[in-house]
């Protein structure tokens, strides 16, 4: 790891990074007494370089402005170190191994409740199997994992078997060799089953973020697991056993996305080369160089994973006859021509820099086969009404390209179970009649016809809309909803439909567990919010919040997400009622609460939201009566850390935020013209400084000012 100091002259620097704005926002309020903005320093870390040629590029972007501005790299090649440091008088950091201490807690808390609860009989086989694993992190938790999943996670017959095993395969052999060994342990221990769709992560490229949903729709493709609830119980168990680390979760508190170590890579290419389970091939191949396999008629997944446009001969004379699964990242130059696909069913597009006339898409709908399909960075507008000979594709999913305009769905395949677009793309024609669609996802929406057709679709499960219409939109909307009984998400989007277009939505789905409806404003919140008792994710827009409003969004335990922006004029009530309270006991779960409303007047009551770790607040300084009182028992919030106020200068502004096409939708009443005085700001400022102080925890604040 290479760490520098940024400091002294200034760096030439290449015109597409010159044009990078490097000053702090306008919004924020910076300055010395001239009213002069001083330049920042910075903290960046750069994660994994491989190349001198890298480095050289991006140095290239960092101010040097004597601000004692630091910058971290890590990279596994010593001579790559030394040359980053030689530029700014840098230091080259060795990571070592876990001293024996740290060694044991990682290793205890992942089979323990507790770091001191290993039983007397085993710490003993416990130091002996640290031993083995030599302070390396995912050895230790990769055995860890091992004991914490068998089912006498006390049995001390297990772990010393599992330490014999290790002295024996460690006997003659080198670290890395070692390291292959442990993993290779974990691995044998996995049913048939998840072996197969472990392996198959190999296909991804090193460091990418991987999408669970996306993951299960493959792995089903593929023919690996047949139902969506056992894929991801498997998914689940990959983390579980640390095969493979969370990159991020989403607002649920799920699990949104994971990635392979670099170590676990190399070793499932490994293995899969022994069982011939796919074929990675890259310009430089490493591993698998494609020259030397058996013969081509074994080849049936094959990843091509490319950087430049000078790569398009890394297949050589393999045929592509037989290949079952294609996954591509690469220059749209360099894809091969998708006819000799005809046997594929899972294909996989992720291209850049490409040139219409330079890529073979309209032989897709010869691949009768096909039962997943995904393209990104390809303008394939003309594709998508050729589509209907696909009478086995079951997920489509196009992203980016610049694909726009309308299509109808008479030209997609009637027994598709997922349809991802882009936004921009507008969806119109009887989509009724496609049944099995059990995911609709973000198209924009201007026929009504589409919103009368969802109520037909039955197995439904996630539905993200972009609305474009008026008071049609409203009638046809609610009907339908009314209809989805196995609806588990709803979003939607863009223009605000009319007040109270879905308060009376009753029976609501009972597996709801995402409601986004901000563009569907209600005068309070609606009775049937009750009945939704696995509810996870939470936004909308309120006319007013009566403490009664708390009180029934404070039953929903399950609540991790909260966003609440209530639209109503402080001057249309006393001022004791601006004040939202929110008591002890409430919300046991909610993680994340964004809360708009002219006022910042939120107190929090001793043993309320124990888990919260982000607030966001947005309020107007020109509503606010008096600065005291804001904020008022942010202390009780004993796992808050980070606390972000906007404050807006005028209510017109504010109010406008709450519509994604806001003088257009709405065409509301500006009740302030002028800008609040700039005292006024700085006082409701300081209270807000003075009551996130009070916290023992020392969040991280951001006030910003628009």
């Amino acid at each position: 790891m290479a760490g520098e100091e940024a400091g002294g002259g200034q760096a030439r620097v290449p015109g597409s990074v010159a044009r990078t704005d490097f000053r702090a926002p306008a919004t924020l309020e910076q300055g010395s007494g001239s009213g002069r903005r001083r330049p920042l320093g910075y903290l960046i870390v750069i994660d994994d370089i491989w190349a001198m040629e890298a480095w050289n590029i991006i140095k290239c972007s960092f101010m040097e402005n004597n601000r004692g501005s630091r910058v971290i790299i890590t990279t596994r090649i010593e001579d790559v170190a030394h040359a980053c440091c030689s530029c700014f008088h840098g230091h080259v950091y060795n990571i070592k191994p876990l001293n024996d201490l740290d060694s044991r807690r990682l290793f205890h808390r992942r089979i323990f409740p507790f770091e001191d609860a290993c039983p007397e009989k085993l710490t003993n086989v416990s130091d002996e199997i640290l031993k083995k694993c030599q302070g390396v992190p995912l050895a230790i938790l990769s055995v860890a994992s091992l004991l914490a999943n068998h089912k006498e996670v006390n049995s001390k017959e297990f772990w010393e078997r599992i330490q014999n095993y290790l002295s024996l395969q460690l006997e003659g052999n080198p670290a890395l060799e070692w390291m292959r060994h442990v993993l290779n342990l974990g691995y044998n221990y996995l049913c048939l089953d998840l072996k197969t769709c472990m392996l198959y992560l190999g296909i991804f490229p090193e460091d990418y973020e991987i999408r669970k949903d996306d993951l299960v729709k493959r792995w089903i493709a593929e023919g690996f697991v047949g139902l969506e609830e056992i894929a991801e119980n498997y998914f689940s168990e990959l983390i579980n056993k640390n095969m493979i680390q969370i990159a991020e979760f989403d607002d649920c508190g799920n699990v949104l996305s994971c990635r392979v170590h670099d170590l676990m890579l190399d070793f499932i290419i490994l293995k899969s080369t022994e069982e011939n389970f796919f074929t990675v091939t890259k310009e430089f191949p490493v591993i698998h160089d494609p020259h030397t396999m058996k013969g081509s008629m074994e080849v049936r997944r094959l990843s091509l994973q490319l950087r430049n446009t000078e790569c398009n001969h890394v297949l050589g004379n393999i045929a592509l006859a037989q290949v079952r699964s294609f996954n591509f990242w690469g220059p749209g130059q360099c894809m091969p021509s998708l006819s000799r696909f005809q046997l594929v069913r899972v294909l996989h597009l992720d291209v850049y820099d490409s040139k219409e006339e330079q890529y073979d898409l309209p032989s897709i709908r010869s691949l009768f086969l096909l039962t997943y399909l995904r393209i990104r960075g390809l303008k394939c507008d003309e594709l998508l009404k050729q589509l209907q000979t696909l009478k086995h594709l079951k997920s489509l999913e196009i992203v980016g390209g610049g694909n726009r305009g309308e299509l109808d769905v008479h030209y997609l395949p009637s027994m598709l179970w997922h349809l991802i677009v882009p936004k921009n793309l507008t969806l119109f024609g009887e989509i009724g009649r496609m049944e099995a669609l059990r995911t609709l996802y973000q198209p924009f929406i201007i026929h009504v016809e589409i919103l009368k057709g969802l109520g037909n679709l039955k197995n439904l499960r996630e539905l993200k809309l972009y609305l474009f219409g008026f008071s049609d939109f409203e009638d046809a909307l609610l009907p339908s909803l009314c209809r989805l009984d196995s609806l588990r998400s709803l979003t939607t989007d863009g223009y605000t439909l009319g007040y109270d277009c879905l308060t009376y939505w009753n029976p609501p789905p009972r597996h709801l567990h995402r409601l986004h409806v901000l563009n569907c404003p209600f005068s309070v919140v609606p009775d049937w919010i009750l009945q939704l008792e696995n509810l996870k994710s939470l936004e909308m827009q309120l006319v007013s919040l009566p403490r009664v409003g708390v009180e029934v969004l404070a039953s929903l335990t399950s609540l991790v997400h909260l966003i609440l922006r209530v639209r109503g004029s402080v001057r249309d009530h006393a001022p004791e009622e601006d004040m939202v309270i929110v008591r002890g006991a409430t919300f046991p779960n909610l993680k994340n609460l964004v809360f708009a409303y002219e006022v910042p007047c939120l107190t929090f009551e001793a043993g309320a939201t124990p888990r919260l770790q982000n607030l966001t607040i947005e309020c107007c300084a020109q509503a606010v009566r008096q600065a005291d009182g804001v904020l008022n028992g942010i202390e009780h919030l004993g796992s808050l850390r980070a606390c972000k106020v906007h404050i807006y200068k005028w209510v017109s502004l504010f109010r406008e935020s709450f519509d994604r096409f806001a003088a257009v939708a709405q065409g509301g009443e500006h009740v302030f013209q002028e800008e609040a005085p700039h005292m006024q700001v700085q006082s409701l400022r300081a209270a807000i400084s003075e009551a996130i102080n009070k916290h023992p925890g020392n969040p991280s604040v951001s006030i910003v000012t628009f």
